[in-house]
């Protein structure tokens, strides 16, 4: 079961979300990302899918998450939209199963009008504020179906293995092989998953159990069986998380203080899965849960392909350092092509890495509360801080000195192609004398203004003796402000088919010029109309400069442009000029430190 579609009305900071999920080619769902700023309403839009996914459990099995007849996400006016009457929630998953629920700020008798929203408007009752329907008991055999043949796991935020370094009781590592309760209306599936380990270490232990002793028996002929085909696959997630080619052997304590330990050519890794580090042993919980629970299922396993369902994680990047996020969590994610991994983060690191993996077009990422799907190319420059990160000593020696040797005003840019541009730009434009007042310093993305930025505005402003200017482009969406000789601009938008960088202030016609030099240039979402649900969504043609050939593009551009081209750029100038200006901050009203 796949979640298709989710559809929030006026529910927290969300106005109205419409996420259509989308799937691949060979029908394998995409990841969906959410994203966004605290209270930006992740959280709650994951609880919907949850609380459905619960719900569906408890329809089916008596050891659902809840008790018989509650739920686990609250249905409270107190959530609806501020300003608003009513919230609304629909979710629509494969095979026809669908949920929806509707939440009023006062009875349904005080309202005038139907709610058009709500198809089922008619079935609530004068006096109640509250209404929920689903499907799911009405094709309880096809739901059981459904749940039997797929995981569908919650990682929420508060997850947290005790480090090994607690004392803890021994009792506690006693070996204890898994006693499930074999009863049609048991699952001994959980959907909310917190702190997983123990008994993924018991169940470890009983596949090592089978696959050397039970299988190799068998087979007479070395190991054998549905448990070692399952270690073997296990191993992969292994050799992926510690970045570690070659043979595997596992290791068991002793008796009566059974401990799973692992070690790869020869080189122990670790002789307790407790032992290891809290953004490890996370990844561990997470990944061999959806293989525990698949296996629960009792279909065969013999690749991680056939795994399919909903595996929904808030913070995603909890207790992840960068490389984790960034190299190691994208290529797990990878190894299950038929999990619909419905996450929400914070970690720009970690959405430049499922792109490197997945590429673009393999990821939904999804901004809230708006709910509109925005680019990874959003958070691209965070590539470049991840290395320059490594190097902050630099980076604070290179502030330092140019502080000491600063004469002139300094005008940071995002990137080298800023600074190409604006070069050309001063040509055209007759700007070259202004321009020559400055020190162009080419940042290396939006991360490394922030820097400067969030270090200097509070307590270093006062040691900045010349104008340090941060212009930022018009997609980093940054307001005006000034604290003393530290100053922060945005380039303005301009309404052209490119909408993010400075490429944004070349007309359309331009940007045709240089497609017909070279297509690969700019890529093209052309125009669409989506019908769902019976709404025709109208799409405008969308362009977008290939990230791979923008230093190209700045080429053609610097070489081959034509003052017309650039007039827009004169935007950019009278940004100089004004911050020259000893009175600019007052015409400007802009914000003080």
């Amino acid at each position: 079961m796949y979640l298709e579609k989710l559809e929030l009305i006026d529910i927290g900071p969300i106005e109205h979300l419409n996420l259509q999920c989308q799937f691949s080619d060979d029908g394998n769902p995409k990841p969906v990302i959410l994203v966004g700023t605290n209270g930006s309403g992740k959280s709650l839009a994951i609880a919907h899918v949850v609380n459905s996914l619960i719900s569906a459990q408890g329809k089916i099995f008596e050891d659902s998450d809840v008790d018989t007849g509650k739920v686990y996400k609250l249905r409270h006016p107190h959530y609806i939209r501020h300003g608003a009457t009513y919230s609304i929630g629909k979710l629509h998953f494969s095979d026809g199963f669908f949920v929806s629920e509707i939440q009023l700020a006062k009875p349904k008798s005080e309202y005038q009008d139907p709610q058009p929203e709500y198809s089922r408007w008619e079935e609530i009752q004068d006096a109640e504020t509250s209404h929920y329907h689903t499907n799911f008991a009405e094709r309880s055999p096809d739901l059981k179906n459904a749940l039997n043949r797929a995981s569908h796991l919650f990682f929420p935020p508060n997850r947290f293995e005790e480090p090994a370094w607690l004392n803890e009781q021994n009792l506690r590592n006693k070996v204890n092989y898994p006693e499930l309760k074999f009863f049609t209306t048991h699952s001994n599936r959980p959907v909310v998953n917190y702190a997983p380990l123990r008994e993924l270490q018991n169940w470890l232990l009983d596949l090592i159990y089978d696959s050397y002793a039970v299988e190799s028996t068998q087979q007479n002929i070395g190991r054998g069986g549905p448990a070692t085909e399952i270690l073997n696959q296990i191993e992969g997630i292994l050799r992926t998380l510690f970045g570690k080619s070659g043979q595997i052997r596992w290791r068991v304590g002793v008796r009566n203080r059974r401990k799973v330990g692992v070690s790869i050519n020869g080189e122990l890794i670790t002789n307790n899965l407790f032992g290891l580090s809290t953004g490890q042993t996370a990844l561990l919980d997470l990944f061999l849960t959806i293989v525990r629970d698949f296996d629960l299922s009792q279909r065969s396993m013999d690749y991680f392909g056939r795994i399919q369902g909903i595996v929904i994680v808030d913070e995603i990047d909890l207790h992840l350092h960068a490389d984790l996020q960034h190299d190691v969590l994208p290529c797990l994610i990878r190894l299950f092509p038929g999990v619909q991994f419905i996450l929400t983060t914070h970690a720009p690191l970690f959405l430049i890495g499922m792109e490197k993996v997945f590429t673009a077009n393999g990821i939904q990422l999804v901004e809230l509360p708006s709910g509109q799907e925005i680019e990874v190319e959003r958070f691209s420059e965070f590539d470049a801080a991840f290395e320059y990160m490594k190097q902050s000593a630099r980076f604070e020696e290179n502030v330092k000195k140019r502080i000491k040797e600063s004469q002139k005003p300094i005008l940071y840019l995002e990137g080298d192609t800023d600074l190409d541009y604006i070069n050309k730009a001063a040509e055209f434009l007759k700007k070259k004398e202004l321009l020559d007042k400055f020190e162009l310093v080419a940042a290396g993305g939006c991360p490394y203004l922030d820097k400067l930025w969030n270090t200097y505005r509070k307590k270093l402003a006062d040691s900045i003796k010349q104008k340090w200017i941060l212009l930022y482009d018009c997609d980093a969406k940054k307001s005006d402000e000034n604290v003393k000789n530290l100053i922060r601009r945005g380039i303005p938008k301009q309404d052209h088919k490119i909408c993010s960088g400075i490429e944004n202030l070349f007309p359309d016609e331009t940007i045709q010029r240089a497609r017909n030099h070279s297509e690969a240039f700019v890529d093209v979402e052309g125009e669409r109309t989506d019908f769902v649900g019976g709404v025709e969504t109208p799409y405008p043609e969308q362009w977008k400069v290939n990230k791979d050939q923008k230093r190209n593009l700045c080429n053609w551009l610097t070489n081959c442009g034509q003052a017309s081209d650039f007039s827009n750029f004169s935007l950019i100038f009278d940004i100089l000029e004004e911050v020259l200006d000893t009175n600019g901050e007052q015409s400007k009203n802009h914000k003080m430190g």
